[in-house]
């Protein structure tokens, strides 16, 4: 690992246009581009409003952002204790192995212990090995036996009635 100077920093609504981008190129890396439907306008009334729903930490070598963590509170009732979700994490690919995104998990383990948190849970893809392997060397256990569970859009509509 390089020893560079990596700064995690809190978004600020200047930040926007670079957040939407790094969502698209996440959006990308994942393979669900055709899914992309994150606007400018959007996330300013969920990040940048009065009750932000979410947060983003930004990392940045040489005054240039290189990667986020997109993340917010969630709960545990077995716990009964507040938790971190971590939604999004993205490093882009020059910069991938260089402790870019060690520093961001960082960051939110002390954000989680400042704040009492359970625990920090996220989803990987099952086909992300990379991936996987940064997760567990930063000490995380991959659960193989819980599935995530969605419902969206027209399904939402369905299921309420509509």
């Amino acid at each position: 690992m390089n020893n560079l100077d990596i700064r995690i920093r809190e978004a600020e609504l200047a930040d926007l246009e670079l957040i939407l981008a790094f969502i698209a190129q996440k959006s990308e890396f994942d393979g669900s581009i055709s899914g992309f439907a994150a606007t400018a306008e959007k996330l300013q009334k969920t990040l940048f409003c009065d009750s932000p729903l979410v947060r983003v930490l930004l990392a940045e070598v040489a005054g240039k952002a290189v990667g986020f963590a997109m993340f917010n509170a969630s709960y545990s009732s077995l716990l009964t204790q507040q938790c971190l979700w971590l939604d999004d994490l993205f490093v882009q690919a020059p910069m991938r192995g260089m402790g870019v995104g060690t520093a961001l998990l960082k960051h939110l383990a002390q954000i989680a212990e400042s704040t009492n948190c359970g625990r920090i849970e996220w989803t990987v893809n099952t086909g992300n090995a990379p991936g996987i392997a940064f997760y567990e060397k930063q000490g995380a256990r991959i659960l193989e036996n819980i599935r995530v569970c969605r419902i969206e859009g027209d399904g939402i509509n369905l299921l309420a009635g509509k």
